[in-house]
């Protein structure tokens, strides 16, 4: 199969599109920002020394035209979702399921790492049946590619596999795989499943542990991706559903009820040359392996060594490579969990903040085009712009402070003019969705008018108060990206849990209610109508405590504030996950029982792992004696004797195992019993 996309397929239409579109969409944001900034400009009070108007108009012009860039989205994705357009790329979700006329498999590749097993083997199993239910299993094979490194986990995804097996009744779709040496992650994993199996599938859907996507939606994108062989990726959108804190029910309605107009502009604008947001993709397997092997980035700290943020960059090498990337912006049916709080979003935000702060090592690479520049430059700006903001508003408080008989107002928002202005960039763009919604029939899947009414205002309540939490957390992680702190690479939390404590709350915001008191008292006692203006930043940052600690509140699904189609009338894939869900936990092997004892003392357990056992290299013999002195331990003390690195390896020694098993089996009959048997 060729490594090149097919130069016989005709591509100037679009681009020509592109170039025409781009420069519209850019001058239209040049425009604004111009506009805008001048108008602050001749409004700034002529007391006012230069270096501080400088000092104001530079960081405003710049958070104004990432802010024109966001309204220009929703604007041109308005107009495609009223319109239509062209340059589709996958088929109408209205139109009749395509027919996939491929003789070879698309490979869904499920990378997991120290996942919740039963949650992930129930959307597994969930996509699986709704492959059978679009008439198209045939024609995909299941990958799950394990990188845990904990004893417990690897044993249940391996006995789980087995139970998923034999409940679907299919050992030849399902297969699985854990790496012994995790290199580079999530890409490091895809990369190694391309080694291993890449030349029997020309297309990978790649999934996160928390991805679901419908079968439908998995043909459409395979017969997006046969009938155009000069694509190489294809990106579907993607939908937040399925938890009940007030955290991510917000974020879940506010995904479905602006997600759409976003999505169409973003197509707008990008075209052939999409950005890959990491999973629920389709990728041609072969240009993948050609073009996307990722460097080791030859920087000292925080910012060098593996690419964290690596989807981006992938995306990017494609295109390098002449392979397009879209993004099918209409195609309904794939899904994602949001973070349950406020607190597992940061957490998340703080690896991405670093792997996107990575990306200016890459921007300047050879022969990556000028958009995905672009675009890796809008990845690090949605971190730094935070920065940014907090320096202009430090900037604008210092000016209240030693100017105190200067207006603040025309100091951050010029006259009325320019207040309107930023309100219609900063808002309107929720009418767009708002209006798309309330003129269909299914709006009363988002509640109705009053629904829909009530969520947004409490969605917008929300995201003023959130806004100065992440505006702090972002400075602070850019500073420790560039001090050299690098972030860990963790499990996610996937499921709502309990209410986060208040405890819990105030150790972790403390020192942003701090910031908040004291610099609300320093602007009330200088310049309390620099305080006035200043209230819904300083507001968010006094009352983070309290926010973060109420929107962990779980919250009934369906429910009017927040409603969503995926609550009120799920699709069959969402359903068929609960149902999963439950039905998988309630299973021996998902159970929180130590299935180390198991493997070491069950015959049946026993042989079935040693099947997964990879051929053994050579153990040096330094090694072979501190293992048998792991085995004599074991032997002596029991299970709880040793740690879980010494587990794994273990595990992963037939011999050792073999070894292990037989001699637990001899020892005295009430040592066994109290030790082991007595532990199953």
């Amino acid at each position: 199969m060729s490594q090149q996309p097919n130069q016989s397929q005709p591509n100037a239409q679009w681009r020509l599109a592109a170039k025409s579109r781009r420069i519209l969409f850019f001058a239209s944001i040049i425009g604004l920002t111009l506009l805008a900034s001048t108008w602050l400009g001749f409004n700034l009070p002529a007391a006012l020394p230069l270096l501080w108007q400088i000092l104001i108009l530079i960081p405003f012009g710049i958070l104004f035209f990432w802010l024109a860039l966001g309204f220009m989205t929703a604007t041109t994705g308005l107009w495609v979702l009223r319109k239509g357009d062209a340059f589709r790329i996958a088929s109408s979700p209205k139109a009749p399921l395509p027919v996939l006329t491929g003789t070879d498999s698309t490979a869904i590749l499920l990378p997991i790492y120290n996942e919740d097993i039963a949650y992930v083997y129930a959307g597994l199993k969930s996509i699986y049946q709704s492959l059978e239910r679009s008439g198209a299993l045939a024609h995909f094979e299941f990958y799950i590619l394990s990188d845990s490194d904990n004893a417990s986990n690897w044993l249940r995804e391996e006995a789980g596999w087995s139970a998923l097996c034999r409940d679907l009744g299919n050992t030849q779709r399902i297969h699985y795989r854990r790496r012994k040496h995790r290199t580079k992650k999530k890409s490091g994993n895809v990369m190694d499943f391309c080694r291993r199996w890449g030349k029997r599938h020309p297309f990978m859907v790649v999934l996160d542990a928390d991805s679901l996507i419908t079968g439908d939606a998995l043909v459409r994108m395979v017969a997006a991706m046969e009938a155009n062989p000069r694509v190489g990726l294809i990106q579907s959108p993607l939908y937040n559903v399925g938890l009940d804190t007030l955290y991510a029910r917000g974020q879940q309605f506010v995904n479905r009820m602006y997600g759409p107009v976003f999505f169409a502009g973003l197509h707008y604008w990008w075209l052939g040359e999409s950005q890959y947001w990491g999973h629920n993709v389709i990728i041609r397997t072969q240009a993948f392996m050609a073009h996307c092997h990722l460097p080791k980035l030859e920087y000292e700290g925080a910012l060098g060594g593996e690419i964290l943020s690596h989807d981006f960059v992938e995306a990017a090498l494609l295109n390098r490579a002449g392979w397009e990337t879209w993004l099918a912006y209409d195609l309904e049916g794939s899904f994602e969990r949001p973070p349950p709080t406020l607190t597992d979003a940061l957490k998340r935000d703080r690896r991405w903040c670093q792997g996107n702060l990575q990306h200016w090592l890459v921007i300047w690479s050879h022969g990556i085009s000028n958009l995905h520049r672009f675009l890796l430059l809008g990845g690090i700006m949605s971190y730094v712009g935070s920065l940014i903001w907090l320096v202009w508003l430090l900037v604008l408080s210092l000016v209240a402070i030693f100017y105190p008989s200067l207006t603040l107002i025309p100091l951050t928002l010029g006259n009325k003019a320019l207040f309107g202005l930023t309100l219609i960039l900063l808002f309107v763009y929720k009418t767009f969705g708002i209006a798309l919604e309330l003129n269909k029939p299914s709006n009363q899947q988002f509640g109705g008018v009053l629904g829909i009414s009530l969520s947004v205002i409490t969605e917008t309540l929300l995201s003023v108060l959130t806004a100065p939490i992440r505006m702090m957390y972002y400075s602070k992680f850019i500073v420790q990206i560039l001090s050299g702190k690098k972030a860990s690479w963790g499990t996610q939390q996937r499921t709502s849990a309990s209410r986060l404590p208040w405890a819990e709350s105030a150790k972790e915001y403390k020192w942003l209610t701090v910031i908040g008191a004291v610099w609300s008292l320093v602007l009330i006692v200088f310049n309390p109508m620099a305080f006035l203006w200043m209230s819904p930043v300083l507001g968010g940052l006094l009352l983070s405590i309290l926010t973060a600690t109420l929107t962990s509140v779980q919250t009934k699904p369906g429910s009017l504030v927040f409603a969503t189609p995926d609550e009120t009338a799920p699709d069959f894939i969402l359903q068929k996950f609960e149902e999963n869900y439950v039905e998988l936990q309630k299973h021996p092997c998902f159970s929180t029982r130590d299935l180390f004892i198991r493997v070491i003392v069950d015959p049946l357990a026993f042989q079935q792992h040693m099947t997964y056992i990879p051929q053994r290299s050579h153990v040096p013999e330094s090694s072979r004696q501190q293992r048998a002195e792991w085995v004599e331990r074991l032997l002596a003390q029991g299970p709880s004797a040793i740690s879980n690195s010494e587990r794994l390896v273990i595990l992963e020694d037939e011999e050792l195992l073999s070894e292990l098993h037989a001699k637990v089996w001899q020892l005295p009959e009430q040592q066994f019993h109290e030790q082991w048997m007595s532990k199953l």
